[in-house]
């Protein structure tokens, strides 16, 4: 059987810190972020369906792109990723100034790594497109040009295993 999957990918700015991290990324810094988001079909490889103006596709591209931008860039792109937990006062002291200046803040409950966005990308975009039979094989975040963390469905997809 072949199992056909596509492969979108998105870019945003963001700014972040690390803390309790040794080296410089403790202090604010930003990234254009890249990522790629691999989806496939639950039940079948492609939609079969006489008529339908996605026939022969996983899911439309603009679909797909639509959501994950809804979802994940839109409430990203250009905001400071706060870590509402974060054991360094001066990134609460960061995030109460921008909120202040009415600046853009992406507030999260996980220490902001590439690894943590992954993995939190791949929860939220698993649950959205569990509404569509798309399955989210798997999230691919880049800090660097050269430097990615790749989060992987594993299994049997089950929307409460994540």
């Amino acid at each position: 059987m072949v199992n056909v999957s596509i492969t979108k990918e998105f870019t945003w700015d963001m700014a972040h810190m690390l803390a309790g991290h040794e080296g410089l990324c403790k202090n604010i810094h930003g990234h254009t972020y890249k990522m790629q988001v691999e989806v496939t079909r639950k039940t079948g490889d492609l939609i079969t369906t006489p008529g339908n103006s996605q026939e022969g596709m996983v899911i439309d591209f603009n679909h797909l792109k639509n959501i994950v931008k809804d979802k994940i860039i839109d409430p990203l792109d250009h905001a400071f990723m706060y870590w509402c937990q974060s054991p360094d006062s001066l990134e609460h002291e960061i995030a109460e100034l921008l909120k202040k200046h009415g600046r853009k803040i992406a507030v999260v409950t996980y220490k902001p790594t590439a690894e943590e966005m992954a993995r939190n990308f791949l929860k939220i975009l698993s649950r959205e497109f569990d509404k569509h039979d798309i399955i989210i094989q798997s999230v691919k975040v880049w800090e660097t040009p050269t430097s990615f963390a790749t989060a992987r469905q594993e299994g049997k997809y089950d929307s409460e295993q994540i």
